[in-house]
């Protein structure tokens, strides 16, 4: 089929065709990688117009270039199919204020919309596009009657036009949600936030950097607030500052069946940071504490399970069995190990369950599922940074003070050496 023998009608129908066929592409990669079904693209429907849009130019293009040798035309497939990648991702992030895919983290990126190892496959796939796709698809359409060629192509028109003013209309809710969302944050309850979650979960899926993106913009709302708020507070209430203990009945109330039990006073003999596993615990307990009841949030499991989080009997720098194998990583390993140990002898609400097992994010892949737990993972990491620093300072400071002391050492010495010449 040559352009001269091409009408608006077979435009709209290859559109339709190739949409297709990278709805099927998507939904294949994105399924086997997230281990799901996945209705890949912003649209409702089985369509995603980039992979038309990209096939309309490749087709455009090769009818320019079909007489140059294979190299240089693999070398502007890919250029041009990256081209609309870059355009499609910096019109979203300018219109819609999302960045519904990243590539940040391949090499050779562009601003994390396009990367060379997905050039690599535009290339090969529009190589394979005009070679056997295209050609097939283009007999297909002449054996169509062109009345019936017509009727799908207008069919399909208003479909594309109705699931485009749809999914517009769901993206830009989707903002809306997620604006207010970080607004109230900490005046929503977990059940309202669930929901809201809910509410764009096909999104969520079929664009998992969005995910990413709403979790990191949700940790660092948190971090900022958790931040602002631990600079406000005296060191009196920051035991690790200045070694006090809390002081406050409600506290020790809240965690009496814990930090007495037999099994958990076990973690006394264990190193850690700067200190015993049980000083840090308490410390982050204390402190979670303190921040989730400024925050009006459920202390009681916010504290226990900062209590909990860190329930492993093994030194974390020189591991072996029973607990953790030492050729297993310790940062992904512990908090399923604190969990199964908290489990064995303590009652756990959900709250609690969540804040153990996904302390440590975004190291372990999941995100927190309350804001409890967000304020636990955050006060652990302050904490332990501040323990740091402060170890690290008292290395500097020791090492500072070694010279002089071999300084006065070797001075006593040769005063001594002087008197028994003397002699």
């Amino acid at each position: 089929m040559t352009f001269d023998n091409i009408n608006v009608s077979h435009l709209i129908v290859f559109f339709a065709i190739y949409s297709f066929m990278g709805w099927i592409i998507e939904v294949v990669y994105r399924s086997l990688t997230q281990r799901q079904f996945i209705n890949a693209g912003f649209f409702f429907g089985p369509f995603i117009p980039l992979y038309g849009f990209g096939a309309a130019f490749i087709i455009f293009i090769d009818f320019l270039i079909h007489a140059w040798p294979l190299p240089f035309k693999i070398l502007v497939y890919g250029i041009i199919l990256t081209a609309i990648e870059y355009l499609t991702g910096y019109i979203f992030e300018k219109i819609f204020k999302l960045k519904l895919w990243d590539y940040t983290n391949n090499k050779f990126n562009l601003h994390g919309r396009v990367c060379l190892l997905f050039s690599v496959f535009w290339a090969i796939m529009a190589l394979a596009f005009v070679t056997f796709i295209h050609p097939a698809a283009s007999r297909f359409m002449q054996s169509i009657e062109p009345v019936y060629l017509y009727a799908f192509s207008i069919i399909f028109l208003l479909y594309y036009i109705t699931d485009f003013v749809f999914s517009i209309a769901s993206i830009t809710a989707f903002r809306k949600k997620i604006a207010y969302l970080y607004s109230e944050y900490f005046n929503l309850s977990n059940a309202e936030i669930e929901n809201i979650f809910d509410s764009f979960k096909r999104l969520r899926t079929a664009f998992p950097n969005l995910s990413r993106y709403i979790d990191n913009s949700i940790n660092a709302e948190i971090k900022n607030k958790i931040s602002s708020f631990l600079k406000s507070l005296p060191g009196k209430i920051l035991p690790v500052a200045n070694g006090r203990k809390p002081v406050e009945d409600e506290f020790y109330e809240i965690i009496h069946d814990i930090y007495e039990h037999e099994e958990f006073l076990k973690l006394r003999e264990h190193y850690h940071h700067n200190s015993s596993i049980y000083e840090h615990v308490m410390d982050v307990a204390y402190v979670s504490y303190k921040t989730s009841k400024y925050f009006n949030l459920d202390y009681r499991s916010t504290t226990r399970g900062a209590l909990l989080h860190d329930f492993f009997l093994y030194d974390w720098r020189n591991h072996t069995e029973p607990e953790l194998h030492e050729a297993k990583f310790h940062g992904t390993e512990h908090p399923k190990i604190a969990l199964n140990n908290a489990q064995k002898h303590f009652e756990l609400n959900e709250i609690e369950k969540d804040i153990v097992i996904k302390h440590m994010w975004p190291l372990t892949l999941v995100p927190p599922k309350y804001k409890e737990s967000y304020v636990v993972s955050f006060v652990d990491k302050y904490l332990a940074s501040r323990e740091f620093v402060k170890k690290y300072n008292s290395k500097v400071r020791k090492r500072m003070k070694r010279p002089a002391a071999d300084h006065s050492i070797r001075e006593k010495r040769k005063r001594n050496k002087n008197l028994q010449h003397e002699e």
